[in-house]
């Protein structure tokens, strides 16, 4: 069998707010007159919810994992996100940091506005 992959379909609360988030955060393309974000092979089309499925929705089961190849992209991930959550502040919507580990700050997770965890993880040599 012979096939290529579409684009993941992601539902959203706010799909221009998710398509600012991934642009501005995590530096991905995005295409606003297609929905269409885009890193490398990764291509995203953001759905937005109809205004009676918006009330409480918040998907799970679903992390994106990243590897990275220093503890200083982590360092950059998080002042851009925090950026982002300064420029574009509303309290409707709340991204968070999940988790990141200390001291060395190895690994960073953000939950984006509908509940999915971004995850990014430092290589290690080995």
């Amino acid at each position: 069998m012979d096939y290529v992959s579409g684009p993941i379909i992601l539902y959203s609360q706010d799909k221009i707010r998710m398509m600012d988030f991934l642009s501005d955060v995590f530096e991905f393309d995005v295409d606003p007159e297609q929905d269409l974000v885009t890193s490398g092979a990764l291509n995203i089309k953001l759905v937005e919810l109809h205004q009676d499925e918006k009330k409480g929705f918040h998907t799970t089961g679903v992390t994106f994992a990243f590897k990275l190849k220093n503890i200083d992209d982590i360092k950059e991930i998080v002042n851009k996100y925090n950026f982002f959550l300064y420029r574009k502040e509303d309290k409707t919507y709340s991204e968070e940091i999940c988790n990141m580990d200390q001291p060395n700050e190895k690994s960073l997770s953000i939950k984006d506005i509908d509940g999915r965890v971004w995850q990014f993880d430092v290589e290690t040599m080995q």
